[in-house]
Formats: C-alpha cells, sequence, structure tokens
C-alpha cells in the first residue's frame, strides 16, 4: 500500500501548518511515484483532486483502486507488467494514457474514455508471432477525440482498422510489420484521418520501396511530416504537377493509338470495298464472255 508518508514525498505540494492528513491527501492533484517499486495501486482513495498520477517504472499488475479519481486527466502508467487495460470506465475525464511497456495483448477497456487526447501504448513485451489487437468499440469510442497515437513496435501488419480516427494529428507506427502501399493508403485521404499532420513510419518494411515518401505526400494533403522530414508545399504541388503532366501524356497517348486504330479500320474497310468490286468485276467480264460464247 502507498503510503501517506510516500504519498507526500512524491509530490511538489507542501502540507499546510495545522492541516491534518485527509485535507492534504485532497487538496493533491500531481503526484510522482514512478520508480518506486509499488506493486500495487492503492492507499490513493482520499486523493479525490487528482489530476495527474505518475506511477511508471514500477511493478504493478493491475489497473485498480482508481474509482475515487474522477478529476484525473493524465495517467503514466508505462514499463509495469499490466496485461489488460481494465477498471478505468470511471475515468471520463482522462485526456492522456501512457501504457506502453506492458504486456498488453489488445487495446481495450476505454469505451467510455470519450474524451481521451492521447495514447501511447508502445513496445508491448509480445512473442515475435503475436501483434497487439485493438477493440473496435475503444477505436470508436475515441474516433472523435484521440489526436496523438503511439503504436510503435507492436508487430503490426494491418493499420486500417485506424481509419476510424478522424481526429488524429499525429500517428506513430514506427518499427512494426507495414508491407504495402495499399495498407498505409487506407488511413490517408479525406475519407480517413483527414487531419493528420504527422506520421512516423521508419522501420517498417514498406518505407524501403520506391517512391513511398512520393506516395503519402500524394495521397494525403495534410500529412506535413514524414518520419521526421517535413513536407513542404513546394514539394508536394512538384509531385501534384508531375502526375498531372503524366497523366494528360497518358490521355494524348490513348487518344493517339484510338485515332490510329480508326485509320486501320478504314483502312481495312476501305481495302475490303476494293477486293470486293474486284471480285465483282472479274465475275462481270466472265459472265460477258460467256455470252459472246
Amino acid at each position: 500500500k502507498v503510503s501517506v508518508d510516500l504519498i507526500g514525498r512524491c509530490t511538489t505540494q507542501r502540507k499546510r501548518k495545522g492541516e491534518d492528513e485527509n485535507a492534504f491527501l485532497k487538496r493533491l492533484t500531481h503526484i510522482n511515484l514512478s520508480d518506486k517499486k509499488i506493486e500495487k495501486i492503492d492507499g490513493l482513495e482520499h486523493c479525490t483532486s487528482l489530476q495527474c498520477l505518475y506511477l511508471y517504472e514500477n511493478k504493478i499488475k493491475r489497473i485498480e483502486n482508481l474509482s475515487f479519481a474522477l478529476n484525473l486527466t493524465h495517467l503514466y502508467l508505462q514499463d509495469n507488467f499490466i496485461s489488460r487495460i481494465e477498471n478505468v470506465g470511471m475515468l471520463r475525464n482522462l485526456r492522456k494514457l501512457f501504457i506502453g511497456g506492458n504486456e498488453l495483448t489488445e487495446i481495450s477497456g476505454l469505451a467510455s474514455c470519450n474524451y481521451l487526447e492521447e495514447l501511447h501504448c508502445q513496445a508491448q513485451r509480445l512473442p515475435t508471432d503475436q501483434c497487439l489487437t485493438f477493440e473496435t468499440a475503444t477505436l470508436h469510442a475515441v474516433s472523435g477525440s484521440l489526436q496523438v497515437f503511439n503504436i510503435q513496435k507492436n508487430n503490426i501488419s494491418q493499420v486500417s482498422q485506424f481509419r476510424v480516427l478522424r481526429s488524429l494529428q499525429r500517428l506513430d507506427m514506427s518499427w512494426n510489420h507495414i508491407s504495402s502501399f495499399e495498407e498505409v493508403g487506407t488511413i490517408l485521404g479525406n475519407s480517413a484521418c483527414c487531419e493528420l499532420t504527422t506520421l512516423e513510419m521508419k522501420g517498417n518494411p514498406v518505407t524501403k520501396q520506391h517512391k513511398f515518401r512520393d506516395f503519402v505526400t500524394l495521397m494525403s494533403s495534410t500529412v506535413s511530416m514524414l518520419d521526421g522530414k517535413e513536407i513542404t508545399k513546394t514539394e508536394r504541388q512538384f509531385l501534384i504537377n508531375r502526375e498531372a503532366a503524366k497523366a494528360q501524356a497518358q490521355a494524348r497517348y490513348h487518344q493517339r493509338s484510338n485515332l490510329n486504330n480508326v485509320y486501320m479500320d478504314n483502312q481495312q474497310s476501305e481495302g475490303m470495298r476494293g477486293q470486293d468490286m474486284m471480285e465483282h468485276a472479274h465475275v462481270t467480264s466472265l459472265t460477258l464472255f460467256f455470252d459472246l460464247l
């Protein structure tokens, strides 16, 4: 159990003269309990004004005993031993959740967190042949609020499920197993993550393919930073103009091909008519010859 003494040492707020412990605890808004060898979340129930709770780099296995924290907006749980997101339904004011470096196999249990703006669930300790999965209800619940999404190093190969995250601005999918342009294209464009400005893709097989950067630049009119390098307006316009020129050249080629086909058809038709006339003339000559006989 987290003691009052430990809490007092892990906050910048100080106990006032003559203030009792409960009043002091009730007043606290920020508590940093990181790297304290904590095994269980407990002993914080009097901290009802808590807004930011730091519990990273501990030995915590479960998310529990947070029903008091109705004002909590920031929760830091990275680098623990958590295998499931649970008991967070009451945290309706939660804005940022940091839960990377744990033992999660699925991101779920956040269906009540409709105001979540940042979700950091990178680098889960997964078997090499298993990828992190995402509950549909959770993705839909945060689709209108989530702005920052960090899912790097989770063996992910399919990303089309993230197209519902229409308010997403920053997406980090680095060091996964994404291998095709088509897969990346499902989250780009006006019908998907239409507010995306920053995309991190380094370490994925698809980034080694020819013209991947050009593909992203053309597919999304909003992404302005790809793998730490700015996409300028000049660069995007150059690619748009180049593709338009290609399209015009292809259209002219097809038009010429069609005209050539028409000409050849006409020539063939003229040839057939000429052959018919010659055959008709030959038959007429033979008829006259036999009539004279």
